[in-house]
């Protein structure tokens, strides 16, 4: 690369030379107040240029100057980078499915659909890769942040030296936001008390909106605002976060428009839909539900989207569909009950995507409106892995009974029935349904191996520059591409160094040569990708791909140890070009072809960060991690503190723990949350209770929420006016996973309730729940009992909080710790909505 300097105005600036990025670009009069100029982009961000005016001991004598503000390169376009959430390669009716999804139908039109585009089939890791354009065990997210291990390829923090495409176009002159899920600030740095360099203002993003996790309810939601949590919600039955943040894009967009008309932006808008919690409006689970898109079953529907597929041109007429699984039930022997619900979870799994593609469409719109829709790149990727199967075989009400391995029978779901979707539920359809999302291929979401894992429909448009309206890609290409494709149409190169830390190369390959007509056919340029996931593994080159055999199934989560990470898998062989579904293994015939692709994917191992293996889960999920709380046993708390997240909270679980609160009565009496952790779908509360018109209020009441199934609760006495000392003892059944115990309510040292638990969470509390002081947000743990509303403020004074836990015993710290048998529990009945009859308590199967 040449560097060549100018002199201008007393200053010595670099021009850039090459073919990867414009020539420096100066607008207006050097030293003026309205100067511009481009940079090199090698150092970020750039050094403060030379003063260039005149320095005298009078200003009247002296000449101003001005450093240019720096901006892209010119004609650098918008860019709209858009990302749904565990939708499968077959769930829009872009890429043969049958739910409704105009708005990347609209994309495709003017621009290119892309037929072969992949994911690393997990979360965290893909969106990983996405704003970093290199592999993610590179940047720190082999896995999920919630099981971050220890090892640079793990540990779930993307390294200084691997900076993101938010901070590459930001410092180049770009304003650059961040709307909706940010599963890459890791779970241990998520709180207030920081740090917050891998938040996405942290990261490049000037602005962020959205929530920080794996998922989130769109009801009420861990919604942030910068780093500060905000509570819209509150009081406001109908917002919901998907309509909510594409208003809250829109105007940011507008705005922006309106004050630096010149300046562009970049967009990343990554909503939650479709992850559990599928929560689509009643208006839109009545649209599609309407529609009868899914009366015949997952077996029928995998036929027409494969139907679909060919006809659209998605899949080559050569393309097999892939066998049934026969670990999956057939639709045609399952029962009515069974067919009922069933439909009922995909008709409200249906509305969450057409849904949130109408808002994504919103945003589109606004662009359009805007007079920026010729000068932006739009890029919609339909999911960052394939559909999730984590509702298990049945599905769920509540997903976290998923991770912590309690299913919920068909029988009981019914409870839930009449609002499926609302805010009291927390659904997940039955793992079926995900690998029919996925058609024509094998697998889901977890399983990076087979393409039902990674394969994902994207769109991408351009006026003026993706020349070939309508046109379809097959080029082989992986999320790493992306940020590489960005900076190639905005002329801004990679940098050399950011923040004085040298970067290394991104590691994807630019789309751009594609979007030409006559390169419709090129050959891909990305001819080597590395796939890893919880051990299981693949290797694609030049056509071929080997990969694992699955060893676990992702519907069927299980404590159970996993076979050897190394001899106890099995590989396949295919030949991608002749076969693009994986359909004819052909390792048993090419053994010698099978040991070449291995050996490469060792090689890529090394390269990338992606040893050591590990299969495991529920030791990972349970190893320590340098967290706010690590080795504390005492916790101590005053007054009101809000929206502390799971990771720097006591953590009582499976564990012998006391709370002790001190607080204070009024005249009148008091009411109001002490502290909580957890919400309507798990988790705990010690407060004094609301009553009605006066009755039963004041009482001092430990309810503990196993899962939304049950509720324990101990209660006492009214108390008066005056100084009280609250104190609930539990003490474990354990050592071992969601052993149950015995509570003792005390007051002023009096015992006044003593009750036995069964069982208690054996592994999480609702993750977009937090451990609150003095209140409660979001959502609240009792349900008909002793129900409040939240914020449900405490109206005395909090003294003292103080958290006494018991050391975490041995069991949980061995490799091979199982979960203590559960079934479900009863549920509690529930609230109805009004307009249908209460629903029975219908207890276990």
């Amino acid at each position: 690369m040449k560097i060549s300097h100018r002199i201008f105005a007393g200053v010595s600036l670099l021009a850039l030379s090459c073919t990867s990025a414009l020539a420096q670009q100066i607008t207006g009069v050097p030293g003026s107040a309205g100067a511009t100029t481009t940079i090199t982009g090698q150092q970020l961000p750039p050094p403060d240029p030379k003063f260039g005016g005149v320095i005298k001991e009078k200003a009247s004598e002296s000449t101003a100057w001005w450093a240019p503000r720096v901006v892209p390169p010119k004609g650098a376009p918008n860019v709209l980078l858009i990302m749904t959430d565990d939708v499968g390669f077959a769930a829009p009716s872009t890429f043969g499915g049958v739910i409704p999804t105009p708005a990347m139908d609209r994309v495709a039109a003017q621009g290119l659909r892309y037929t072969d585009f992949h994911s690393t089939a997990l979360c965290s890791p893909t969106r990983a890769a996405l704003i970093t354009g290199r592999n993610h065990h590179s940047v720190g997210n082999g896995v999920v942040g919630e099981i971050a291990t220890g090892f640079p390829g793990y540990d779930s923090i993307i390294p200084i030296d691997k900076g993101t495409i938010g901070t590459v176009l930001n410092a180049n002159g770009y304003a650059t936001s961040w709307f909706g899920k940010d599963h890459n600030t890791p779970s241990y740095q998520s709180s207030q008390a920081g740090p917050f360099n891998q938040w996405p203002n942290g990261m490049g993003f000037e602005y962020f909106y959205g929530f920080v996790g794996g998922d989130t309810s769109q009801w009420q939601p861990n919604l942030f605002r910068n780093t500060t949590a905000i509570y819209p919600f509150l009081n406001n039955p109908s917002w919901n976060l998907e309509t909510a943040m594409a208003d809250e894009a829109i105007q940011y967009m507008k705005q922006l428009k309106e004050i630096a008309p010149d300046k562009p932006f970049f967009v990343y808008y990554v909503p939650g839909a479709t992850h559990a919690p599928h929560h689509p409006t009643p208006e839109w689970i009545k649209k599609i539900s309407d529609m009868h898109l899914f009366d015949d079953g997952w077996n029928k529907l995998r036929e027409t989207i494969f139907a679909n597929q060919k006809r659209l041109d998605i899949m080559p007429e050569s393309a097999k569909l892939t066998p049934w699984p026969k670990e999956l039930p057939q639709w045609d022997s399952l029962g009515a009950l069974e067919k009922k619900l069933f439909i009922k979870q995909a008709d409200v799994y249906g509305a969450y995507l057409a849904y949130a593609d109408n808002e994504i469409g919103r945003v589109i719109q606004a662009v359009e409106d805007l007079g920026e829709l010729n000068n932006t790149l739009i890029i919609y990727i339909s999911g960052d892995n394939g559909a999730s199967a984590e509702g298990m075989l049945n599905g769920t009400p509540n997903e976290y009974t998923t991770f912590n391995g309690v299913p919920v029978p068909v029988k009981a779901q019914y409870l839930w029935y009449p609002f499926w979707g609302s805010d009291k539920t927390f659904p997940h359809f039955a793992a079926p349904w995900a690998w029919a999302m996925c058609t024509p291929f094998k697998w889901v979401k977890q399983v990076p191996s087979h393409f039902g894992g990674t394969s994902q429909g994207m769109a991408m448009s351009w006026p003026g520059h993706i020349n070939d309206p309508g046109g379809i890609r097959r080029q082989f290409h992986h999320m790493i591409d992306i940020a590489p494709s960005i900076l190639e149409a905005t002329g801004i190169p990679q940098p050399d160094t950011v923040n004085g830390i040298k970067q290394s190369p991104m590691e994807g390959v630019s789309l751009a040569y594609t979007w030409d007509k006559a390169s419709a056919n090129a050959p891909t340029r990305h001819t080597t990708q590395y796939f890893e996931m919880l051990g299981n593994r693949a290797i694609v080159h030049d056509g071929w791909m080997a990969n694992t055999t699955p060893v676990t199934l992702p519907w069927a989560l299980s404590s159970d140890p996993p076979p050897d990470v190394i001899t106890g898998y099995k590989w396949e062989l295919y030949n991608l070009q002749e076969d693009p579904t994986q359909f004819n293994d052909l390792a048993a015939s090419m053994p010698d072809k099978v040991k070449e692709m291995q050996a490469l994917f060792d090689t890529e191992a090394q390269k990338y960060n992606v040893l050591p293996l590990d299969n495991t889960t529920l030791p990972r999920w349970n190893t320590p991690r340098p967290s706010l709380t690590a080795g504390r046993t005492i916790f101590t708390y005053s007054g009101e503190l809000a929206g502390v997240p799971d990771s720097a909270a006591p953590n009582i679980i499976n564990k012998s723990y006391t709370i002790t609160a001190e607080v204070e009565i009024p005249k009148g009496g008091a009411e109001g949350m002490i502290v909580t952790e957890g919400g309507r779908f798990g988790g705990y509360g010690l407060f004094l209770s609301k009553g009605v018109a006066g009755i039963r209020s004041g009482k001092p009441v430990f309810l503990y929420n196993l899962l939304n199934l049950k509720r324990t609760i101990w209660s006492g006495p009214e108390l008066g006016v005056g100084k009280h000392t609250i104190i609930f003892d539990f003490k474990s059944d354990g050592p071992g996973l969601g052993k149950g115990g015995t509570g003792v309510l005390s007051v002023d040292g009096k015992e006044v309730d003593k009750k036995s638990m069964e069982h208690t969470t054996p592994v999480t509390f609702a993750e977009d729940e937090s451990f609150d002081v003095g209140m409660d947000t979001r959502s609240g743990v009792a349900m008909l009992e002793y129900r409040y509303d939240v914020p449900f403020k405490f109206t005395g004074k909090i003294n003292k909080v103080t958290f006494k836990l018991e050391p975490e015993t041995k069991a949980l710290t061995e490799p091979r710790a199982e979960l203590a048998p559960m079934a479900a529990p009863e549920p509690d009945p529930i609230e109805a909505p009004k307009g249908t009859k209460q629903g029975a308590n219908v207890g276990k199967q």
